[in-house]
């Protein structure tokens, strides 16, 4: 079944808006993602810091 090039536009044009979508969810996903990440680093850093400041007193 063939579709009239008047149909076929509106899907094209909806599956590119779809896929649109889906790379901005991604891309909001991958940043949530980072910034959870550089949250752990940080909070180990300063767990690390901690543990030598009370082992620098012993």
């Amino acid at each position: 079944m063939h579709l009239r090039q008047s149909q076929a536009l509106p899907r094209t044009e909806a599956q590119l808006a779809r896929e649109g979508e889906k790379g901005r969810i991604a891309q909001m996903a991958w940043a949530d993602l980072s910034d959870a990440n550089q949250a752990q680093d940080e909070k180990i850093e300063r767990l690390k810091a901690l543990r030598m400041a009370r082992q620098a007193d012993r």
